[in-house]
């Protein structure tokens, strides 16, 4: 999925009420945390509006409950997006759950539809940074963890994004741009 372009559709899906919650629940972050002088992002916020993208939430595929154990979002996403022979991408960042925004982990189709395996009721809006699932896997054993969050705080992988930017051939082209204004 690396490189290739959304569809049409995708890009013209609507902006929905959780989509706006939790861009501008970013925004606000972001504008919280000074710049960084020489970094390409001065907060994880600001890494996640700058090359994060939204993805359209969706209950588990025929209707059941999702197969992964909840807790474990980042373990059982990069296991299946690995396994899944390219149908599937890693994507991590933040989901808005029931009230407020939670760090997270999913997959996404090539179409840009959450395959969350973890949460049995979707969440309302999801916005993270898609990556090939063989850089996401490598990377995470290099670093022991999910690549951006380390128990509140931004993870090895994430602080190097932040200071240098993301590399672009890890980055998968599925999901939504995340719109400047909201």
């Amino acid at each position: 999925m690396n490189g290739q372009t959304g569809s049409q559709s995708e890009s013209l899906a609507p902006v929905t009420d959780g989509d706006r919650a939790l861009v501008a629940w970013l925004h606000m972050d972001a504008e919280l945390r000074p710049a960084r002088p020489g970094w390409a992002y001065g907060s994880l916020a600001g890494l996640l509006l700058g090359v994060g993208r939204l993805f359209a939430p969706a209950p588990w595929p025929g209707g059941g409950l999702p197969p992964g154990e909840p807790g474990r979002c980042f373990i059982e996403s990069i296991m299946w997006a690995t396994g899944s022979g390219g149908e599937l991408v890693y994507v991590e960042g933040w989901a808005w759950d029931v009230a407020y925004p939670v760090e997270h982990a999913w997959c996404s189709a090539a179409d840009g539809t959450v395959r969350d395996l973890t949460w049995p009721r979707p969440g309302a809006s999801y916005l993270g940074v898609p990556v090939v699932p063989e850089a996401a896997s490598a990377l995470m054993g290099r670093h022991g963890g999910p690549l951006l969050h380390a128990n509140g705080m931004p993870g090895p992988a994430a602080l190097e994004w932040m200071r240098d930017g993301v590399p672009a051939e890890l980055l998968a082209d599925v999901g939504r741009p995340v719109p400047a204004v909201v």
